[in-house]
């Protein structure tokens, strides 16, 4: 038992993969069949690939690599390490990426490289921008408002001349090249480009925009990211349709950026050496002054030398006022420097702390003038109520806080310090008055002449070292890679353009024939009838393009012959071996008129007659007949004089004139009620009979759809054949079909797919090809050759 199932099983599994196959075969068959619209769709879809690629500009993508330094690493030598308190922070890479991309950069870019004149060379489609190839350039230096955003045609009407022109109003200017001209459009000059050569027979459409207008433009374009995360180092990129334009913007880039750079790391160098300056000046008259005091005093005194004690009072009293002078020189810059915190301004020049070394405060003077620059940056890419300003506000409160505390401190130790430096000095100028007046007068005037003088130099050593310092700054970047432009457009790309073009090619068309398939309602193959129903299929047969009715004959070899032949076999294993030596009664109905039921009912007919069987054909669609019609027989009384006992049935009987072993029963006229005569007892005993004395009996009944003639007839039949015509019986009624089956109201019912038409879709026409009487190989019609293609659209 588990044999037979499994080998049931097996069975199965081996139909399945048939019909796998089956259903392949007719899905490549019918996209094979519809071949021109995939021609035609790749046709198209490359020629507007094609029409794409050359009317689009392509673009370009320029690169360049940018190193942002440590400025903890730059700060130049080590002599000037008094002088650091203009050193900041480590360099914040994001904050870098945002003023690289900031409008203001971008603005001085525009500015330097005039990129707010656009010119353009025009085309019969499509217009390309000239900046590369321009033999000419047009700066504005204060252009008309109202001619902004205008295009003007520039041609070169001669040598050294151009004539500017609107298209719109006609107004046009011409004037002399390298010469600053003003006049309607405003005041600008139009230069060559490196002694190009003009051709007097092109002209470009310039077009002069507002700064400020294009800078958001240009923009756009630019992408500035960290090349790894936590790197110094950023990819700067930009994307342009012309190489030479994004090249000169990328390094303009940089070079801004550095320019910028350097100006604020050298605003706190700038503010000293001022405040050097502004005490140098006053400090040289006064020393002159001194100098020209001991100079008059000796000279009217007489004095040649100075004693061991006056040298002694003299040092300490020298020695007492240098230290107040320092003080004194230290109090103006606390006062300064509460000026500067005092202010809150970033723009406020940073304060010199040269004479003050407590490490501290000059570490807080510098944090705070740091944290100022940071918010002078952020404030170019930003607001300032946005909330990222907030942390940095408050640590410049604090450092202004803290640096308050500091200079009081210090402030109260330096006038502590000068309160008794003064005593200190009362107490040796008491000293000095016991030296001889002219004596001690001398050495006081020769005091304040070294206290000048040292002073004077200490202020020129200071300033040599700040203009040192001024000298050795570096920008706090290095390009690694100057701007250079991709060899070949980022897009479009043609390869994949072309790809895609190509496969939306091959894709239209089968969305076209899958969508056309599935709003097809008609039979097309035998995977539509195996969906829709389960009952066998017996047969198919192609499409007969001839007139003749019967094609069956001997020695007929067409591929209709054989396949009727083949329908002959099959019904000797569908009946099995009969018990009885009574004729076979065959049924033939359909669901609708025109699906080729008479037909097919004819020559399988004659094909059983071909074979020496003994055979009649009734005619039994009595409001439909065509049977006579195709045979060409007489018409006189038929089967409906019979069955209304006009007539006997050896008077309706005759030869078919096709085969002698065929016979027919004509249908005769038509009746009004021919369901009532059928179900009368004389149909019983004429088919009683012709079983008696036919080997086949071949029923044509009327279409199963319009009435029931032919289930009155089925309870007669051995076998039931069941007409469906390929692209023409509707799919909806196999669902009849199917219910007629499985209720078994027709005797051991088959179905035959009629009219299939060889063309090679769904799988057919590969099989039939070689008969060429049938499919009529040997003729040909234009007319009919191109309505065959057309429909494969």
């Amino acid at each position: 038992m588990s044999t037979i199932e499994e080998n049931s099983g097996a069975e199965k599994s081996l139909n399945f993969s048939k019909d796998q196959v089956l259903n392949i075969r007719e899905i490549i068959g019918n996209y094979i069949f519809h071949w021109p619209v995939f021609v035609l769709a790749v046709v198209i879809c490359l020629s507007v690939a094609y029409t794409y690629l050359r009317y689009t500009q392509p673009l370009y993508q320029i690169s360049s690599t940018l190193l942002i330094k440590d400025q903890k690493k730059n700060n130049g030598a080590e002599i000037l390490n008094q002088l650091d308190h203009t050193g900041g922070s480590q360099k914040d890479v994001e904050s870098e990426v945002e003023i690289l991309k900031s409008r203001t950069l971008m603005n001085q870019v525009v500015e330097r490289l005039n990129l707010n004149v656009s010119y353009t060379s025009e085309g019969r489609l499509i217009s390309t921008d000239a900046y590369e190839t321009k033999p000419i350039s047009l700066t504005p230096v204060k252009f008309n408002k109202a001619w902004l955003n205008t295009k003007l045609q520039l041609s070169f009407p001669g040598k050294n001349t151009y004539l500017l022109k609107d298209l719109v109003s006609g107004k046009h200017i011409s004037g002399e090249m390298g010469i600053l001209q003003q006049n309607l459009f405003g005041l600008y000059r139009i230069d060559r480009v490196n002694d190009t050569k003009i051709n007097n027979a092109e002209h470009f459409i310039v077009t002069v925009s507002a700064v400020e207008d294009v800078v958001g433009g240009y923009m756009g374009g630019l992408t500035v990211e960290p090349k790894t995360f936590r790197s110094n180092v950023l990819d700067l990129g930009y994307t342009t349709t012309v190489v030479k334009k994004g090249e000169d913007i990328l390094n303009t880039l940089v070079q801004v950026y550095n320019e910028a750079s350097l100006k604020d790391k050298n605003r706190a160098t700038d503010r000293t050496i001022q405040f050097i300056n502004e005490r140098i000046v006053p400090l040289n008259g006064e020393l002159t002054d001194v100098e020209k005091s001991v100079e008059n005093f000796k000279s009217s005194q007489g004095l040649t030398d100075i004693t061991t004690q006056a040298e002694m009072y003299t040092d300490n009293v020298k020695e007492n006022q240098l230290r107040l002078e320092e003080i004194n020189l230290k109090l103006a810059e606390i006062d300064d420097i509460q000026r500067y915190v005092s202010s809150g301004s970033a723009q406020e020049k940073l304060p010199s702390t040269l004479s003050i070394l407590d490490p501290v405060l000059n570490s807080q003077v510098a944090q705070l003038n740091t944290l100022q620059l940071q918010k002078v940056q952020l404030l170019s890419t930003t607001q300032e109520a946005n909330p990222i300003m907030d942390p940095l506000n408050r640590q410049i409160e604090t450092t202004q806080a803290n640096i308050r505390a500091s200079i009081k401190n210090i402030k109260q130790i330096l006038l502590n310090s000068k309160a008794q430096l003064a005593g200190t000095g009362t107490t040796n100028q008491g000293s000095i008055k016991k030296i001889p007046g002219q004596e001690r007068q001398f050495i006081s005037i020769q005091r304040q002449q070294k206290i000048k003088e040292e002073l004077y130099l200490y202020l020129l050593q200071k300033k040599e070292e700040t203009a040192l310092t001024y000298a050795s700054a570096v920008a706090d970047s290095r390009l690694i890679d100057p701007a250079i432009g991709s060899r070949g457009p980022i897009k479009p790309k043609k390869q994949i353009i072309y790809m895609v073009a190509f496969l939306v090619g091959l894709i239209l068309p089968v969305v076209y024939i899958h969508a056309k398939d599935l709003l097809n309602n008609r039979i097309g193959s035998v995977a539509d009838i195996n969906k829709g129903t389960s009952a066998p299929l017996l047969s198919e047969l192609v499409f007969h393009e001839g007139k003749e009715a019967v094609v069956v004959t001997e020695g007929n070899r067409s591929a209709i012959a054989e396949q009727f032949r083949a329908l002959r076999t099959n019904l000797k294993y569908i009946r099995g071996k009969k018990t009885d030596d009574l004729g076979n009664v065959t049924l033939f109905t359909s669901n609708i008129s025109g699906e080729g039921k008479s037909f097919v009912s004819t020559n399988l007919a004659a094909v059983l007659a071909v074979s020496g069987r003994k055979t009649v054909l009734l005619e039994l669609d009595l409001r439909k007949p065509k049977i006579t019609q195709y045979l060409n027989l007489p018409s006189k009384a038929g089967l409906s004089n019979y069955l209304i006992g006009q007539a006997k049935y050896e008077d309706i009987l005759q030869e078919s004139g096709v085969h002698p072993n065929l016979f027919v029963l004509g249908s005769g006229p038509i009746p009004p009620n021919p369901s009532e005569l059928l179900i009368e007892g004389e149909i019983d005993v004429l088919i009683a009979y012709l079983k008696e004395n036919f080997d086949e009996i071949i029923i044509d009944c009327p279409p199963i759809g319009l009435v029931t003639d032919a289930q009155i007839l089925s309870r007669f039949a051995d076998l039931t054949l069941y007409v469906l015509r390929h692209d023409f019986t509707l799919k909806s009624l196999l669902t009849q079909v199917d219910k007629l089956y499985r209720q078994q109201k027709f005797p051991k019912l088959n179905l035959i797919l009629n009219g299939i038409k060889a063309d090679g879709r769904n799988g057919y026409g590969y099989g039939y090809g070689y008969y060429g009487s049938d499919l009529k190989a040997n003729s040909f019609s234009l007319k009919s050759a191109l309505r065959k293609f057309f429909k494969r659209f």
